[in-house]
């Protein structure tokens, strides 16, 4: 192991921290970038690994050298950046953006994911696909171990940019490129592949997060490969009952043996998974003129026109809330937020109350925004009417309309900053006391000798250490 650092930093431009993970197809290390200050995954492959009977050194360094560079044009939230690639002798390397998080696969041996979170992890994945299609780009081997959840619950997909390299990357040249039980039926057979393959293995990862069963295991790679191209796949609600009709349906045209039967893009699989995400739990209301004339009258959308308050109204969804059900529960992490139409709520943190909302304010979005678990629970006092609007779904507004919304929240926000340094002030009598940043981080326990503001490794801001007032 101590070999590999000494070659990298070689590379004179990054200071290799220590070993992320290994595998067949290469070993992964945390670095720092000398240059640019900020850390990155560097993940590294020997040619004398690769080369073999059907793969000579310069196929092998072309491949690399037109698979990277396209996937080094890929910019998207939701795909883990590649920022330089290259070789050092006998060492091909790719630097990428590090992710401070655990793959899916890690969160599927422990905790596993709710259907209603399960269904917003794909339906970013089916966002950033349809995003690397349109670039020419196909990854060709999606599965748990490839997609990594930031701290703050982004999902990432890695290993873009070796699609084509990737058919090198094994020694047994007579085995298939890809995890067997992700393999779609074409791959299988050697068929013509394309884009489909990337829908046909995320429906396998959806299947996989509902169910946290395999969809297809045979007790050899040749049985689970029959499996994928002979058996129907069964509906996830058959092995988890929460599951709704609706996402059986979905994951079934993912699963479609045929690629022309599955969904014709990746944007489609997306746009069927919004509609879920629009439903929650609180009951829906139809969208009517009343409702949306509702939203003219407050404040918060009086800089707004009627169309671009029905658009916003469009991507959200109108919704009752019987007295004293919860809206939004501590400690929970979702990605709703709320303006409220009709009725009051009050906001509840360890069962004491801190405030309470009428209506035309808007709730919620800071734990939607900031995708952290809720501080604070939101209860109805009365029946309420609220439009409820999921965060993923927001974010396929017009970037302009997005923008005119975030400044509106971002007055709130600020109004509400005063109003408890105010309170705080008026506590303390006026000698409250900042707490001191760590120097540690609390995160990735990077030692940087100085006070953190933003840790240097993993990019996180520290939460401050906690010290008592002194009145």
């Amino acid at each position: 192991m101590t070999e590999i650092p000494d070659k990298l930093n070689a590379l004179r431009r990054y200071e290799i921290v220590r070993p992320l993970g290994s595998g067949a197809r290469g070993k992964v290390f945390l670095a720092t970038d000398r240059v640019i200050r900020r850390p990155v995954a560097i993940k590294i492959f020997f040619l004398e690994d690769l080369i073999g009977p059907k793969s000579s050194e310069k196929k092998i360094l072309r491949d690399f050298s037109l698979e990277t560079q396209t996937a080094g044009a890929l910019l998207h939230p939701n795909i883990v950046v590649i920022y330089d690639v290259g070789r050092k002798d006998d060492l091909l390397y790719i630097v990428m953006e590090f992710v401070y998080g655990k793959t899916l696969l890690a969160h599927q041996l422990s905790t596993g994911f709710s259907v209603k979170r399960s269904v917003e992890i794909v339906y970013e994945l089916a966002r950033a696909l349809e995003y690397a299609h349109g670039k020419g780009v196909v990854h060709r081997d999606i599965k748990p171990e490839n997609v990594i959840l930031s701290s703050r619950g982004i999902p990432k997909i890695t290993d873009f940019g070796i699609a084509r390299f990737r058919q090198h990357l094994t020694k047994d040249r007579g085995h298939l490129v890809g995890s067997t039980r992700f393999l779609a039926p074409e791959q299988v057979l050697n068929k013509d592949q394309d884009y489909r393959v990337d829908i046909y293995q995320l429906g396998v990862v959806f299947f996989e997060l509902l169910t946290r069963k395999a969809l297809f295991k045979g007790s050899t790679p040749e049985e689970t490969r029959s499996k994928i191209c002979d058996e129907p796949a069964p509906p996830p609600s058959s092995i988890n009952p929460e599951v709704p009709e609706e996402i059986d349906r979905i994951v079934a045209k993912c699963l479609e043996k045929e690629p022309f039967k599955r969904f014709r893009r990746a944007k489609d699989l997306a746009n069927a998974l919004g509609g879920t995400l629009r439903s929650g739990i609180h009951i829906g209301i139809s969208p009517n003129k009343q409702l949306v004339e509702t939203l003219k009258k407050f404040d918060m959308f009086s800089l707004f026109t009627d169309q671009e308050i029905r658009r916003i109204a469009q991507v959200g969804k109108f919704v009752t809330c019987p007295r004293g059900q919860h809206i939004i529960r501590e400690n929970y992490i979702d990605s709703n937020f709320f303006v409220l139409l009709e009725g009051s709520v009050k906001v509840v943190k360890h069962s004491r109350v801190l405030s309470n909302f009428l209506p035309g304010e808007c709730f919620g979005e800071i734990g939607a925004f900031a995708r952290h678990k809720r501080s604070a629970a939101v209860i109805a006092v009365d029946d309420c009417k609220l439009l409820q609007i999921n965060l993923l779904l927001f974010k396929e507004l017009d970037p302009a309309l997005q923008l005119k919304m975030m400044q509106v929240v971002v007055q709130r926000l600020s109004k509400l900053v005063i109003s408890l340094d105010n309170e705080i002030m008026s506590l303390t009598s006026g000698k409250a006391e900042a707490a001191p940043r760590p120097s540690v981080c609390p995160l990735c326990a990077y030692d940087n000798q100085a006070p953190i503001d933003v840790c240097p490794r993993c990019g996180e801001i520290p939460a401050p250490a906690r010290e008592e007032i002194v009145s």
